[in-house]
């Protein structure tokens, strides 16, 4: 990628400011894991408490849909495009085909990003579209492809969730057909304790090396409501298997609830697209 000339150049032999947060970061996750002991969490939500969720549609004008949405500090756009045929396709397709791209700003992490696109942007960005094919009614769309796009602005944690939710409202602001609303929820897991909604740190901490057989490790479940249907299940980490029918049960129970603020969300941009029109 050729260099930006634009950009002002740091001086040969500099040391990202990042070698110097080690140890306050390492001091960090030390006072997390603490207080986690006391089930007390950092920003003083209960282990079992989901963050507090911004919801706004219709912010870019050039997509047929999209979706602005922050879940604590953890801030994204997700942008749909009108189905357009696939191009140099050979055999016809009887279902519409996803392209889903997932982007991580250069500024949206601690460390800096690159522009090129990295191996966990390519897996979040798979998982993106197996967890949202099966909520699409591809075939209306047959020998058509769907563009959908995630930018992440900033990532505090539980971006994947954060990713689906707002490309479910993008696909309904976009008036795509779908067989019902998708949402998804993450949690953490940390010596047994289930963290709903792991901000970066506590990701950071439930993804460390396991000591003694201890249960640590992130999961991400999304679902659809009226058809009770799983579209997408992603673990990380060493669990218990038995510990496997209780944070399934939590997760859903938590996209249930998500469910119903996402519809609310809908409902009221509805009421006010059509008072806009009538005045």
């Amino acid at each position: 990628m050729p260099t930006n000339v634009y950009r002002v150049q740091g001086p040969e032999g500099t040391v990202p400011y990042q070698q110097y947060l080690i140890e306050r970061n390492n001091n960090k996750l030390e006072e997390i894991a603490t207080s986690l002991m006391k089930d007390v969490r950092c920003d003083g939500r209960d282990i079992s408490a989901h963050r507090n969720l911004c919801i706004k549609t219709g912010i870019v004008t050039q997509a047929k849909g999209s979706a602005y949405l922050e879940c604590g500090s953890t801030k994204l756009i997700c942008s749909v495009f009108d189905p357009k045929e696939v191009p140099n396709k050979v055999e016809y397709a009887k279902t519409g085909e996803l392209q889903c791209e997932f982007k991580f700003a250069t500024f949206s992490c601690r460390q800096r990003r690159t522009y090129t696109r990295d191996s966990e942007e390519r897996q979040l960005c798979n998982e993106l579209r197996r967890a949202l094919e099966p909520a699409i009614c591809r075939g209306e769309f047959a020998n058509f492809e769907i563009h959908i796009n995630v930018l992440v602005l900033e990532n505090d944690g539980s971006v994947l969730a954060a990713a689906i939710t707002a490309a479910g409202l993008a696909l309904m602001d976009g008036c795509i057909p779908m067989y019902d609303v998708i949402v998804a929820t993450s949690l953490g897991i940390y010596k047994n304790k289930i963290l709903v909604d792991p901000t970066y740190d506590e990701e950071t901490l439930c993804s460390s090396t396991i000591d003694n057989g201890e249960n640590r490790g992130t999961v991400m479940l999304a679902y659809m409501k009226n058809l009770q249907q799983i579209t997408e299940f992603a673990q990380n980490g060493s669990m218990d298997v038995n510990m496997f029918p209780e944070y399934v049960q939590i997760l859903t129970n938590h996209n249930c609830k998500l469910y119903k603020l996402v519809i609310s969300a809908a409902r009221k941009d509805v009421i006010e697209h059509f008072e806009n029109e009538n005045e």
